[in-house]
């Protein structure tokens, strides 16, 4: 189900991207410190051959500090990692929970890391954007579900809600194979969840500047 990993990872570098705030003038570092609200909504949607399912992420994220260097039209990121709990997706439906736990090796790997590294975006665009203006952003993350990493790319808007506040929306599909689990299934082989797994959020992010003593 790395799909649900990735979205976190989307999540999470679309958040810190986002704002026309958050970039320093170019070629200069600064040290942010975002925290994820707890309005935000993460879940992933998958298919089997009988039905179709939702799986709701709830785990709670302390907020963390990170460093940033804007490149002119994309940013470079140091420090942007988050790491998920496997056993905090909710699929509503204990089967399909104990079947996904059991694919993303849950008892061997607890977490799903994922980690920014650059982001890119339109300056113009980013200049003309006003509060509750949505913007296209898009970020590579490296992303490591069961010991296998791999980079991603993943496409998104973000909008500035308030002063420090931004809202950030998209969705990223993933290859439950391409990280190397096998797709679920049960009863013997007659239900069989498809390889393909899209995850989808929508997160309400703030934002904060901190000195580098911090």
């Amino acid at each position: 189900m790395s799909a649900l990993v990735i979205r976190l990872l989307v999540l999470n570098i679309l958040l810190v991207t986002a704002p026309a705030t958050l970039f320093p003038q170019e070629d200069q570092v600064v040290q942010k410190r975002y925290t994820i609200q707890r309005s935000s909504k993460l879940f992933l949607k998958g298919t089997s051959n009988v039905n179709a399912f939702t799986c709701n992420c709830e785990d709670r994220f302390p907020a963390q500090t990170f460093k940033v260097e804007n490149g002119g039209q994309h940013a470079l990121f140091s420090n942007v990692r988050l790491r998920m709990r496997t056993r905090k997706f909710n699929c509503q439906n204990g089967k399909i929970d104990r079947d996904m736990y059991k694919a993303l090796k849950a008892d061997e790997f607890a977490f799903i890391s994922i980690e920014l590294l650059e982001t890119w975006y339109n300056p113009e665009q980013l200049k003309k954007a006003g509060t509750n203006q949505w913007f296209a952003v898009k970020a590579k993350v490296k992303l490591t579900i069961t010991g296998v990493t791999k980079e991603q790319f993943i496409e998104a808007e973000a909008k500035k809600t308030a002063d420090n506040q931004f809202s950030l929306r998209g969705e990223k599909s993933l290859l439950m194979t391409d990280y190397g689990i096998d797709p679920p299934g049960a009863l013997f082989g007659l239900i069989k969840v498809n390889d393909l797994i899209t995850f989808h959020f929508n997160l309400d992010i703030s934002l904060e500047d901190v000195s580098e003593e911090q």
